[in-house]
């Protein structure tokens, strides 16, 4: 059953790499709803139980938990604003902006 799930994540994995291989920006994409194209934001998604993929500037792409998910728009709240796009449709996919630097009292 372990096996079944590894070879899921890395076929899954594969197919977004290659979706997005020529991409180099840093974004997300919605694993749960693959077809999604962008009719609602990450937040709402989110909430809604969806999970997201964060695939970096090289491709990589790595599953986030809803813990991670909740606590990287904590620190950046634009990324829940931003539209969620499924694996089918990453074409549209909004850039993650880079957060704003914090100013120390």
């Amino acid at each position: 059953m372990r096996s079944k799930w590894l070879v899921l994540a890395v076929v899954t994995a594969c197919v977004v790499m290659l979706l997005v291989s020529g991409a180099m920006a840093q974004f997300l994409l919605c694993v749960s709803t693959p077809e999604r194209k962008g009719e609602k934001t990450v937040a709402a998604c989110s909430a809604a139980g969806d999970k997201f993929a964060y695939v970096d500037k090289n491709g990589l792409v790595r599953i986030l938990t809803p813990e991670e998910l909740q606590l990287t728009m904590a620190f950046n709240p634009d990324i829940g604003k931003m539209k969620a796009f499924g694996m089918k449709y990453p074409g549209p996919v909004e850039k993650i902006r880079p957060m704003m630097p914090r100013v120390e009292p």
